[in-house]
């Protein structure tokens, strides 16, 4: 399956295909590379199977779908969810997911339940992150589970990794993109290997990208920091290694230790818009670096009766960041100039969790999260490090009851604390230490899922959740223009949802409405200019005095028109208010979100496929005074399939076809027409056993 929304098997069995695509078997010539991956299923969080009758509402998207699109990092996969919104931070050039007007530090990442963040600022750049180990990705929105543990006040994102079911397992793909400009070429490699043998199995995937930067769109003029053609300043590169190794024993009892690296270098383009006051910044990061350790097991206990499912976990994050003068990324002598100012962070926690199935109308999970974070920085060469250390748990409650065979309802609790154990500040070379603080915070949870009829579910609910602020929210100067509040409060938020999901023969049908009151948001409040230190016109501290309300609707239909056409149509309507001061525009989300994608086959290993999506505006400032104009993007991509080499695939396209100038933050002009070739070779050695 492509993308999907997802209920609790125990609950109807019900599963909504928004994107009309059957999975590709492993060795169909016409399959996408790596495509139809078996679920590692010690990375889902969500309830699963037919033994409880837990309702866990999740929507995913597939591997397939992830290669069908040729979606190549994680902030491209997730964008092609409904309700969901690719962002781009433009001068620090991040990106990032907001899911129903929430951020990604409101709806944070996973990958196989393990978080997934930068500890001192909550975000992690999506676009950092590759696709080629992943089996699927799981959203979920106002209605996650609480067992994810503190912070998803918006929901939660789960990226699951593969898990190898045949004896050997093997992958590989070459793609090259060039612009419409000199020195744009990006090429991208990935091979992955693995197998099972018994009860052991292992997978290991590597992916290579590098890029020169990529070309702007003909209707580009140019202004004072950027002449058009090749953006300034806009190279990249990463290479990632996924690997596990896992054991099954005693029927479905099973651990696996899974790492994770990712070593990366990117170039920030300069601001290239023309509203009057804004200041271009040559930034550079010489390196990006994130590693992963981590070992999850899942046991039986009382003859099955009860499920035990554990994870720890050891991650850290660096990176170094240089800001020059100027376009000649030479020197460092303006005020605003440093050079090397580096992070290294790093985390430890773990969870656990047990299930116990009562009868088949009842069971209950518990769960409980405990980590540690730890950031540390010099803001520049010589200068002192700075230390801050956060200690957070949560323990959470969810239980599912079938009240008769179409109506079940699953209540939870959950209960979260956050301590700051240290956090220093530096000032003219001494360092003293901020106050030590403590938060936490209630969340709660019902769902009510009913099958309504032979073909169709209904699903409603309402949640209060939390986020705690990070440690750059509560203690960052911000370059001398905020004062630190080490006091701050988490944020919190009631939730409702309602929604119909509809599934008949050759159609189906996905529509949601929703509602979000956020309450204790964390906002900028001005205060005397002369608290701080920058020579600016104003100052600020965040404070928790804000209110606001997300609303909208997401509409999903998906329909095999005939066997070899597929058509897959979504809409998002997104209203976002700010209640405490009405006059403040929300930033970084439109309000308005279409997306088409049609899948042609006329001939046996020649598919077609067609890609069409269209946004209206963004906010990028809270005064209306810049902004990202709404945009319409075409891609077109051509497969061929020779059923002389099984598992063999070539692929050409172009994307965004009609030279569209756009950007998701006013300024920052994303890629212009870019042509695609690829080759993709995927060979699986099946045995008695072994299967998808």
């Amino acid at each position: 399956m492509g993308i999907q929304t997802r209920r609790a098997a125990a609950a109807g069995g019900l599963g909504l295909l928004m994107l009309a695509s059957q999975p590709a078997t492993a060795d169909d010539s016409g399959s996408e590379a790596g495509a139809a991956a078996p679920v590692f299923s010690l990375g889902v969080v969500e309830v699963r199977g037919a033994r409880s009758p837990i309702v866990t509402p999740a929507e995913s998207v597939s591997a397939e779908a992830i290669q069908t699109w040729h979606r190549d990092d994680l902030s491209e996969a997730i964008s092609l969810l409904p309700g969901v919104h690719l962002q781009n931070v433009g001068q620090r050039r991040e990106r990032l997911i907001a899911v129903r007007g929430y951020s990604s530090r409101q709806v944070p990442l996973f990958i196989d339940g393990v978080p997934v963040y930068v500890p001192y600022d909550g975000n992690v750049d999506f676009s950092r992150f590759g696709v080629d180990y992943v089996s699927e990705i799981v959203v979920g929105k106002g209605l996650a589970s609480l067992l994810y543990g503190p912070n998803v006040l918006g929901g939660a994102i789960n990226v699951i990794s593969r898990k190898p079911v045949a004896p050997l397992e093997i992958s590989a793909a070459s793609q090259f993109e060039q612009g419409e400009a000199g020195g744009t070429l990006a090429s991208r490699a990935t091979a992955s290997v693995g197998g099972r043998h018994g009860s052991w199995y292992a997978h290991a995937t590597y992916a290579y990208f590098e890029s020169g930067g990529y070309a702007l769109p003909d209707s580009f003029k140019p202004t004072a920091n950027e002449d058009g053609g090749r953006r300034e300043n806009s190279g990249s590169g990463d290479q990632t290694i996924a690997a596990k190794v896992g054991y099954t024993y005693r029927d479905d009892d099973e651990i696996a230790l899974a790492y994770y690296r990712q070593d990366g270098q990117k170039d920030s383009p300069p601001y290239a818009g023309r509203a009057p006051g804004v200041q271009a910044r040559f930034w550079r990061w010489p390196y990006w670096d994130k590693q992963s350790f981590y070992l999850s097991t899942r046991n039986g206990l009382f003859g099955n009766q009860a499920t035990l499912r554990t994870r720890v976990y050891y991650d850290t994050f660096r990176n170094s960041l240089s800001s020059y003068d100027n376009a000649r990324y030479s020197s460092f002598t303006r005020p605003f100039a440093f050079q090397d100012s580096a992070y290294s962070d790093y985390t430890y926690g773990g969870n656990a969790d047990v299930e116990w199935r009562w009868n088949p109308d009842h069971a209950t999970r518990v769960a409980i999260h405990g980590k540690q974070d730890v950031h540390r920085e010099r803001d520049a060469a010589g200068l002192p490090q700075e230390r801050y250390e956060d200690l957070s748990g949560a323990i959470a409650i969810e239980h599912g009851w079938r009240l008769t065979e179409r109506v079940t309802i699953t209540p939870s609790y959950g209960y979260s604390v956050q301590r700051g154990l240290r956090a220093d500040n530096v000032s003219n070379g001494s360092t003293t230490r901020f106050p030590p603080g403590r938060a936490d915070a209630q969340n709660a949870e019902m769902v009510l899922d009913i099958a309504a009829t032979a073909t169709g579910r209904l699903t409603a609910g309402f949640s209060r959740k939390t986020r705690f602020p990070t440690i750059k929210d509560r203690y960052s100067f911000r370059l001398g223009s905020a004062i630190p509040n080490a006091q701050l409060a988490p944020e919190s938020a009631w939730n409702y949802e309602f929604g119909w999901h509809e599934r008949r023969g050759r159609w189906e049908l996905d529509a949601t409405l929703f509602q979000s009151d956020l309450d204790d948001a964390i906002e900028n409040v001005t205060i005397p200019a002369g608290q701080c230190s920058a020579p600016n016109p104003t100052c600020f501290q965040l404070q928790n005095v804000g209110e606001q309300r997300n609303r909208g609707a997401e509409l999903a239909f998906g329909w095999q028109w005939f066997d070899a056409l597929k058509i897959d149509a979504q809409a998002t309507l997104l209203d976002r208010d700010n209640r405490s001061r009405p006059e403040l525009r929300q930033l970084d989300t439109p309000e308005q979100k279409y997306r088409l994608g049609l899948r042609w086959t006329p001939l046996a290993g020649v598919t077609g496929k067609f890609e069409a999506q269209y946004e209206t505006r963004r906010w990028s400032t809270t005064d209306g005074a810049r902004y990202a104009n709404g945009y319409t993007l075409l891609n077109s991509f051509v497969r061929y399939a020779p059923g002389l080499v099984p598992g063999l695939g070539i692929e050409a396209g172009l994307r965004n076809l009609a030279d569209q100038k756009y950007a998701y933050q006013e300024g920052f002009f994303e890629p212009g027409r870019t042509w695609l070739l690829q080759l993709d070779w995927r060979l699986t050695g099946r045995s008695a056993g072994a299967g998808q």
